[in-house]
Formats: structure tokens, C-alpha cells, sequence
């Protein structure tokens, strides 16, 4: 079936109902939903995977001690920016939910996430209330419209090779395409991040080997590379023409998913229909979805064409074809299963 993208040339300008089928999509992750798990467990699991990941950055920048400098510059920014990715989706993404640490009292539940986010993006040079607090929500209310300070302008294609190449051919091109740059330069934000990246560099370089300060500062820009390419999986491709904002992102399976796109960040159709649902639970929310999406349109939102979608050439979605489908089918006797 060819797709043909709308008429209107923006998501405004195309704005219709929800359909059926996504408020259906929607309702099903009620069952969920972050207050509904066990709080103890919850926070356990999250805090002790926060400690196994940085139990891992540790460990990488220690094992430069016995690891040859070359060998070890090859593989060591890549763990490191993998990790560093993960404390943005398990701690820094989580947090701006308002759900990587879940209290007793709920009324501290935005201090204690803010407490958290705040010190886990110092050394990111990332301002966490500004872009993150503030802006995630921004970008999931309105995403990939001109006012999303995250994702309103997901690359793919040849601009985003271009990205990739700039980023790993050019030391320090990090910082200028950091997105807290948008909200103007902060010696705060500039010194903890100093004091949270480049001294520790600077520390595991003089009593450890100078190149595991080097790897600590090139996973940096593993770390961007890893975004941008998530950027595109989650909304490029033509999603930002999508009528409805639930409808601007994609699930996406991959052989590396679980290593690049940690904490299953990849079921991002998922989280934004529901973003509520904490990131151990959407794999959950994806089985029920594929009893309530319709089955002509499941590869549309859940798909394994990776490569297409990085180079900007999987179909943009068709309006008329989302709202003209069956609203509940019936379970498919199959489901094709997530990887």
C-alpha cells in the first residue's frame, strides 16, 4: 500500500479528532501507570540500576590502567557514552516525569525528581529545569512543532550523516550543538559541568592513564551521536506532519537496541501515549497495544526498518489512512514479537 503524505504542510494546519483507536491505545496504559506499582520496588529497581551504571563508567575508566592506550581509545569513548546515555534515560528522562524516585509523601515528588535530575545533568552541562523540567513536557505536549525546544527539528538523511561525521571527526564539536545552548550561556551551568566532567577527566588522566581522561571527554560525544540518532528513530521521518501529537513517534526494534537505546527508550510510541508508564513497564504496554492498534496500521508505529527511517525514507504517515481504520481489531493470533 503506498502512503502518501498530507496536503497540509503543518502539524497545525492539519489537526483533526484523535481517532478512536489511539484514545483506546491511551486508556490502555492506565493499568501501568507509575502509581500503581509497588513504590518500594519501584525506587529499588531504579536506584539500583542507577548504581549499576555507574559502577560501569567506573569500571571503564579504571580498566585504562591495564588497557593499552589504542585498543582502549577504539572501544572505551563508545561504553562510556552508552553508559552516559543510560543516566539520561534512566535517571534524567525519568525524572522530568516526575518518576525515577516515587516518595512517601507525594507532595515531595517533584523536589525529590528535580534533586535528582539537577545532580545527574551537572556534568552534562545540561540545565535540567530548563530543558528538561520544562522542556520535556513542552516537547511532549507539542512535539516536533516550532516551539518544541527538544525535538522540532529531528534530522535524518544526509544532514544527519553530516552531524554524525562532524561529531566524530572533530573533538569538542559537542558543545556546540549541546541543546542547553538554546537558553543561553550560564557560568553555572558551565561550571558545574566543569567540576562534574572535565576535572574528573582531568583527575583519571594524572592517576590513572592520560587516556582514560581522554575516553571520559570523547564519550561525550557518543553520547550526542546516540541522541541524534534516537531523534530520528522517534520523530523524523515525516511524523511531525502527523494531525495528532500522539501520533508524532514511532517504536522501533533494532539488533543493538538494548545496548544504544537503553531502558527501552525505543518503545517511544508507547511512552508518548501514555508518558506516565515508567520505562520497565513499556514492553508490557506494547504487547497490550498490539491488541488495540489496528493491525493495518501497526507498521506504521512499530517497525524494524532502522536504516530507512535514519535516512529520512520510510512513507510519511497518511491522515485519511489512520482515521479510516478499524478502531478495535481483534488480537492477532501472532503478534509479530518484539525484539
Amino acid at each position: 500500500m503506498t502512503i502518501h503524505p498530507p496536503a497540509a504542510s503543518t502539524a497545525q494546519e492539519t489537526r483533526m479528532a484523535r481517532p478512536k483507536w489511539m484514545r483506546k491505545a491511551v486508556a490502555a496504559g492506565r493499568e501501568f501507570h507509575v502509581l500503581h506499582q509497588d513504590r518500594q520496588a519501584h525506587n529499588a529497581r531504579n536506584l539500583a540500576s542507577t548504581a549499576g551504571v555507574l559502577l560501569g563508567i567506573v569500571a571503564v575508566v579504571l580498566s585504562a590502567s591495564f588497557v593499552p592506550a589504542t585498543p582502549y581509545l577504539l572501544v572505551a569513548p563508545w561504553l562510556l557514552g552508552m553508559l552516559y546515555f543510560s543516566i539520561f534515560i534512566l535517571v534524567i528522562h525519568e525524572c522530568s516525569h516526575d518518576m525515577f524516585f516515587y516518595p512517601a509523601d507525594r507532595t515531595a515528588t517533584r523536589p525529590w525528581n528535580r534533586r535528582f535530575g539537577q545532580i545527574f545533568s551537572a556534568p552534562f552541562f545540561t540545565d535540567y529545569v530548563q530543558h528538561w523540567e520544562k522542556g520535556h513536557l513542552e516537547h511532549h505536549l507539542r512535539p516536533c512543532e516550532p516551539d518544541d525546544p527538544q525535538d522540532r527539528d529531528p534530522i535524518t538523511g544526509w544532514p544527519l550523516a553530516a552531524r554524525l561525521a562532524l561529531l566524530m571527526g572533530m573533538p569538542g564539536s559537542v558543545l556546540v550543538f549541546n541543546p542547553s545552548n538554546q537558553y543561553g550561556f550560564s557560568w553555572k551551568r558551565f561550571g558545574f559541568g566543569f567540576l562534574g566532567l572535565v576535572v574528573p577527566a582531568l583527575l583519571s588522566s594524572w592517576l590513572i592513564a592520560w587516556h582514560a581522561g581522554v575516553a571520559i571527554l570523547l564519550g561525550m560525544h557518543t553520547l550526542q551521536i546516540l541522541n541524534l540518532l534516537k531523534k530520528a528513530q522517534e520523530h523524523g521521518g515525516g511524523l511531525a506532519q502527523a494531525p495528532d501529537p500522539l501520533l508524532r513517534s514511532r517504536t522501533y526494534f533494532y539488533p543493538l537496541q538494548r545496548l544504544t537505546s537503553p531502558f527501552n527508550i525505543h518503545y517511544h510510541f508507547e511512552h508518548h501515549a501514555n508518558f506516565r508508564v515508567p520505562w520497565y513497564n513499556l514492553p508490557a504496554y506494547h504487547a497490550k497495544l498490539r491488541t488495540v492498534v489496528p493491525l493495518e496500521l501497526q507498521d506504521d508505529f512499530f517497525h524494524h526498518r532502522y536504516l530507512a527511517q535514519a535516512a529520512g525514507r520510510f512513507p510519511p504517515l497518511d491522515p485519511s489512512h489512520i482515521y479510516n481504520t478499524s478502531p478495535l481489531p481483534r488480537p492477532p493470533a501472532s503478534a509479530p514479537a518484539a525484539r
